[in-house]
């Protein structure tokens, strides 16, 4: 019950990857990385809040439900990969692979293998308690989302990264091989369709992964693909006549309502037969595209007051801090080891850790490594 980078939250990326670069390409998505992530630290730590407040309705539905802080990485992963594939495809006539993957692992890689590494030792000395190999190399391997029989609570996150990494190693070749973009379009709308239909042809062929969709590919791929047609729609003339006309923050503030609160509503509500029905049908369709429409809206309308309040210094600097936040909280705000009140202060010194003394350095690095290459081919 965790997200991806970030989750979606580390799928962003920035024109200048220098460390000190105080410029982000698209305005707002910082803002809705650190809404997510807030969501979902406070989710995992629910059990140390106030009774009134960790078992309100409305805390129950809008946070405590960290699907939806996952849903938002997702769908914001979609957007911003599709973004920059797209503008790289209309500069250069192609998509360089290689140099996309080489961008990704540097900016991944260092800062997840560090907290396995710190994991382990941990497991080792007993302070954590340690689970099976395979639950460990599954993790390592970003693909816990292919093993059902997983377990271990602190690297149990680890599920949603490697949702994305599969993400990440065939989109970018499915959008290099289809060219142009009303076959993207297409094939967008496709897997949308598809996945929800896989989901339920799951439950009744196989039983024993009923429940287990939820860290499985199929359970989110449908997510994230939103998140790419709505960046594939918004370069058609067409859509933009549609914005002008119907984008707006009334809009905005209802598919922000429905997503966060009546969809989940509807869910808790529903007849026991329907439930599960709703719940691999419509219910990640539903949240997806009135995230989406906020997304959408949120960028197109930096000024508005919801896009002030996502573009403020302070918010945007937890959705940069978002990926580090994500890898950390599985340990300092979790239930098993009690370190609350102080977990909250122990995540953010881990995270800061993470960001300056790995992430940056090895998106220093990653500069200089491309710059010689240009260098070179020059």
């Amino acid at each position: 019950m965790t997200p991806s980078s970030a989750s979606p939250m580390h799928a962003g990326e920035v024109r200048h990857p220098a460390p000190t670069e105080k410029h982000r390409d698209i305005p707002s998505l910082d803002g809705l990385r650190a809404l997510s992530i807030l969501s979902v630290v406070l989710s995992h730590s629910n059990w140390f809040l106030p009774p009134v407040l960790a078992h309100s309705n409305l805390f129950h539905l809008t946070i405590a439900n960290s699907r939806n802080g996952v849903t938002t990485f997702f769908v914001i992963s979609g957007f911003l990969i599709t973004n920059l594939l797209l503008r790289e495809f209309k500069k250069t006539g192609g998509i360089a692979l290689g140099r996309f993957y080489f961008r990704r692992s540097m900016r991944i890689f260092p800062a997840f293998y560090l907290f396995l590494l710190v994991v382990g030792l941990l497991m080792w000395r007993h302070l954590l308690p340690r689970i099976n190999p395979k639950s460990f190399l599954a993790s390592a391997t970003y693909t816990w989302c292919y093993y059902p029989q997983a377990t271990g609570y602190f690297l149990q996150h680890s599920w949603s990264l490697s949702i994305e990494e599969q993400f990440y190693l065939l989109w970018p070749a499915l959008v290099l091989l289809l060219h142009g973009r009303k076959l993207l379009i297409r094939a967008s709308v496709a897997l949308v369709v598809l996945m929800p239909l896989l989901r339920v042809l799951s439950y009744f062929l196989f039983p024993s992964l009923r429940g287990y969709d939820y860290y499985l590919i199929y359970g989110w791929l449908d997510t994230m693909m939103v998140g790419c047609l709505l960046a594939l729609l918004n370069c058609q003339d067409g859509f933009g006549r549609w914005k002008a006309r119907f984008l707006n923050w009334r809009t905005a503030l209802g598919m922000a309502v429905v997503a966060f609160y009546l969809n989940p509503a509807l869910l808790a509500a529903l007849p026991k037969p329907y439930v599960g029905l709703y719940a691999l049908l419509l219910y990640p369709f539903v949240t997806a595209v009135c995230i989406a429409g906020v997304l959408l809206f949120v960028v197109e309308y930096p000024k508005s007051l919801g896009g002030r309040f996502l573009n403020l210094a302070w918010l945007r600097w937890i959705g940069v801090l978002s990926y580090s936040l994500y890898l950390w909280q599985q340990i300092f705000v979790s239930e098993h080891l009690h370190l609350m009140p102080f977990g909250y202060v122990f995540l953010l010194l881990a995270s800061l850790g993470s960001y300056w003394l790995v992430e940056q350095p090895f998106l220093r690095l990653r500069t200089r490594i491309e710059r010689r290459r240009v260098a070179a081919a020059a």
